[in-house]
């Protein structure tokens, strides 16, 4: 994200209010990414369509089969999201932004080839007593939402910010009219508006991208040829998509906290409502993330490992060394600001924000576990982004496997104690693991120039 994130930076040079807050804003949509701004179209239809109608029911089935499919969707595509991040990053590094299209092209095969071997027996296995409309709807949601994740790769490092505003707007301002169009046809309208608005997606990111890197569509042998593959990225981007969700997927299957909705799919309304409630306030410590982590950091570090190639003598790269800490602990200091008032505000409020969306106020205390969560997985996000600069695949797995762990322990643990600790599972996991990671990378950053000259695989 960092090539968008300097193009939003200079929005914040205007030296103004307006561009202040014009920067931000822009920078908190498009941080937060499809993921979120599905939830937001998803609850708008679901609120315009249930003032408009007087069968619930469909609406929380949409709404339900939408979260699966972006569950699922993430943790089977998280197998190769961060390999062919890489692999790109590689590309670009080498200065062929020609052969990018090819590369992109040949992911986007893959994946599709992947999410249809998955979708096909999934729904012919679980989903056998649904109707015939309704899984073709979900087999054709999975498998754009797989290819999406892919292409939100490529569209966070053009520089076209406004034309990827405007790309999610239509895709899901479509969503949401063609839905409520579309209301009168009940759960299979819902899933065909939101296909609709996925593919438009779809198109609007391919054309930025190849607006982006136009070059040739060849999927010729030498676009591999003497590239090392990073393997280690595999296991790492499953595993990190899995601990996001695993308190979730406990909560829906376990039969005190969840209701069957449609077919295999249940639901856990005690949890689902204050953790998707959660994950809307962190949109501005998304934006923070953009604007001061990933541009700032990017930028010392890449004056520290430009100072090591360029045979700078030991006490200027000691100061870009010093410079680049500074930038990670000033992210991450930032962020924990941002996120901290939304915290304070979002306790203090709570009562009053359940009882104003119409939810009980059983759902206070878990809201309360959710936000602190939600706040420390942004951090967790950060401390791994600077550990993916410095390439050390090593630390991340063992954070990320701390973080699934962990989660799964501790929401295991909360769901046997009772009510009174729901959501405090994945809040503590997460808490582990970022002292546990911010004590590492405190660490390492002392013995970077070490392991800069004497380790270059870290895998």
């Amino acid at each position: 994200m960092a090539g968008i994130g300097f193009e939003l930076r200079k929005i914040l040079r205007n030296d103004s209010y307006f561009g202040l807050l014009q920067g931000y804003a822009y920078a908190g949509v498009i941080a937060s990414g499809p993921w979120i701004l599905s939830i937001i179209g998803v609850l708008l239809l679901g609120i315009f369509s249930l003032a408009m109608t007087a069968d619930h029911l469909p609406v929380i089935q949409f709404q339900v089969s939408v979260t699966y499919l972006i569950a699922f969707s993430l943790i089977v595509t998280g197998l190769g999201q961060l390999i062919f991040t890489r692999f790109i990053a590689d590309i670009l590094f080498a200065r062929r932004q020609a052969m990018v299209i090819g590369a992109l092209l040949a992911m986007l095969a893959l994946t599709t080839l992947v999410a249809t071997l998955f979708a096909l027996p999934v729904g012919v296995l679980f989903f056998k007593n649904e109707s015939e409309n309704y899984v073709i709807l979900m087999e054709i949601g999975f498998v754009e939402l797989c290819n999406i994740w892919i292409l939100t790769i490529m569209a966070s490092s053009i520089k076209n910010y406004k034309g990827l505003l405007v790309s999610y707007f239509i895709a899901y301002a479509s969503v949401v009219g063609i839905g409520v169009l579309l209301r009168r046809y009940g759960l299979d309208g819902y899933l065909l508006a939101f296909d609709i608005g996925q593919a438009l997606l779809l198109l609007s990111l391919g054309a930025l991208v190849i607006l982006q890197y136009p070059g040739s569509a060849d999927l010729s042998p030498a676009l591999f040829h003497n590239r090392k593959p990073f393997w280690s990225l595999i296991p790492i981007g499953l595993i990190f998509n899995m601990g996001i969700w695993a308190d979730k997927i406990m909560f829906w299957f376990y039969p005190d906290t969840s209701g069957p909705i449609i077919g295999p799919l249940r639901a856990s309304p005690v949890y689902d409502v204050p953790i998707f409630l959660s994950y809307l306030l962190i949109v501005p410590g998304l934006a923070v993330f953009l604007l001061r982590l990933e541009t700032d950091f990017v930028e010392a570090y890449d004056n520290f490992y430009s100072a090591i190639r360029g045979g700078a003598v030991y006490a200027e790269i000691t100061l870009a060394k010093n410079a680049m800490g500074e930038a990670a602990r000033r992210g991450f200091l930032d962020i924990a600001k941002v996120q901290g008032v939304i915290i304070l505000l979002s306790i203090a409020f709570a009562t009053q924000i359940m009882a104003t969306l119409g939810y009980s106020q059983n759902y206070v205390r878990i809201f309360e576990f959710d936000i602190i969560g939600v706040s420390l997985q942004l951090l967790l996000m950060s401390i791994l982004n600077v550990y993916f600069y410095l390439d050390r695949r090593g630390r991340i797995f063992s954070l990320v496997s701390i973080f699934l762990i962990g989660n799964i322990l501790f929401t295991g643990f909360t769901l046997w104690s009772g009510p009174f600790l729901y959501g405090a599972g994945f809040m503590f996991s997460l808490l582990i693991t970022d002292i546990t990671g911010l004590g590492l990378l405190n660490y390492d950053f002392a013995e970077i120039e070490y392991e800069t000259f004497m380790n270059n695989d870290y895998s």
